[in-house]
């Protein structure tokens, strides 16, 4: 039977287990105020039965009584009853007490009970009695007929109401499973034009509060993600085939001059393999560029470096490198103490090499001052550099870590290929830190990486 649920559609499915809910609540609301009323009707049969017996006691302590007369007007209240003596001698009886009844063990005290037999229902009294000062017994019966006009009456009335029941639930969980999935289907349409149209439909959202249209705000979030990678990679493609293209083009050029006549002539010949050269070291760089940040974006952001490493130390052995290489550059190192983070070697040498190379290649001044700071305070280490070189206007500042994007367009300071900051970018989010970028043009750059302890 569960294999066959599970095969039936969703909407089946919905439809069937709201129909059985509705069903189930209807019917056990029932039998509960079914059971309530019979209890009720009892308890108050019971009252009844036992003030009887009462007026009866008191009755039978007044002398010279004409107790039979009185007690023939039960009859008239549809309430059987018998009297009888310790020696099971009747005293007196209705018509309709059955002998066996009072025939048995007589009790001590007064016990009542109620009593279902089919749809009829009874109160039992059975208990004590003097009469004239001599101890004898009373066995009372009396017929519940509220409680039988009630079954009688009710039920019928209650089957018709499971029947209409019936139906109402049925049209309620069809109408339900529809609207619930008439949501899924305008989603699933959506995704649908996606698939065949591109990414950029998007779910038409009505009323934000909505449960659906929740989801439609956290699919069209999801879209918007997509489409901006989507666009960007696009891009990237675009960018990446004209840098390629450029270094391509002088090598192709050069290599079919030195073949015409260039071999011929030492000048041209040496000019061209220097330039050839150059130009595949810029392919080279390029190439390791883009694998470089490929892995960055493709790796496991959850690092797994567990041992501190001297920041200062590090900054001091690149800065040794480049004075050695870079005599038009000066550095100012300024240190707040000793500053330790959890972070890979490699990673923070090409984080900081990436911001000195950029400060060097983008400053027009003959003396290029580089200053370097490190610093950290109860939550964060911060590492900042300053240059004194070009500066980036306002409205670029956004876009300089984007992959290509170059702050000046011309060749005078393009010798790279706009990748180095998307790296460290890359870098910086891979510990979770945050990369700030601060400059006035014309005159500096700051860059402040900080990463939480």
């Amino acid at each position: 039977m569960k294999t066959i649920f599970n095969r039936l559609s969703t909407f089946w499915q919905m439809s069937i287990i709201t129909f059985v809910i509705m069903i189930g609540i209807f019917i056990v609301t029932y039998l509960a105020h079914f059971f309530l009323v019979k209890v009720w009707i009892f308890d108050q049969e019971k009252d009844n039965v036992r003030a009887i017996y009462d007026q009866i006691a008191i009755f039978f302590d007044i002398d010279n009584i004409d107790y039979v007369s009185y007690l023939r007007t039960f009859d008239l209240m549809d309430l059987d009853l018998v009297i009888y003596n310790e020696n099971k001698e009747i005293i007196f009886i209705t018509d309709n007490v059955p002998e066996l009844i009072y025939k048995t063990d007589a009790p001590f005290e007064v016990f009542i009970e109620s009593r279902s037999i089919d749809s009829d229902g009874k109160i039992i009294l059975h208990g004590p009695i003097y009469l004239r000062g001599y101890k004898n017994y009373i066995y009372m019966e009396k017929e519940i007929e509220i409680y039988e006009d009630f079954v009688d009456n009710v039920v019928p009335i209650m089957l018709t109401c499971v029947l209409i029941i019936v139906l109402l639930s049925l049209i309620a969980g069809i109408y339900i499973s529809r609207k619930f999935l008439n949501r899924i289907k305008i989603l699933k349409s959506t995704m649908e034009n996606v698939k065949n149209g591109g990414v950029s439909d998007r779910v038409n959202i009505t009323n934000p509060r909505d449960e659906f249209d929740e989801i439609g705000i956290v699919f069209n979030s999801m879209m918007d993600e997509v489409e901006k990678s989507f666009n960007l990679q696009k891009q990237f493609v675009q960018d990446a085939s004209h840098e390629l293209r450029t270094p391509l083009t002088i090598l192709k050029g050069h290599l079919r001059m030195l073949n015409r006549w260039g071999k011929n002539d030492k000048d041209t010949l040496d000019k061209s393999l220097k330039i050839a050269s150059d130009e595949i070291e810029r392919l080279i760089k390029l190439v390791n560029d883009l694998l470089y940040l490929t892995k960055m974006e493709n790796e496991v952001k959850e690092n797994l470096i567990s041992k501190s490493i001297d920041i200062n130390g590090v900054i001091e052995e690149l800065i040794y490198g480049f004075d050695v290489l870079k005599h038009e550059v000066r550095f100012e190192f300024e240190r707040d103490g000793e500053v330790y983070f959890k972070i890979s070697k490699e990673h923070l040498k090409q984080l900081i090499i990436i911001f000195i190379d950029n400060a060097i290649k983008y400053c027009d001044k003959e003396l290029k001052i580089i200053k370097i700071k490190t610093y950290e305070d109860e939550f964060q280490v911060y590492i900042s550099i300053k240059d004194n070189g070009i500066g980036i206007k306002k409205e670029e500042i956004g876009k300089v870590t984007d992959k290509f994007y170059r702050v000046d367009k011309s060749r005078k300071y393009n010798n790279s290929f706009g990748i180095g900051l998307s790296i460290a970018s890359q870098l910086v989010k891979l510990y979770r830190g945050k990369l700030e970028i601060k400059s006035e043009f014309g005159v500096s750059t700051e860059v402040v990486v900080s990463f939480q302890k």
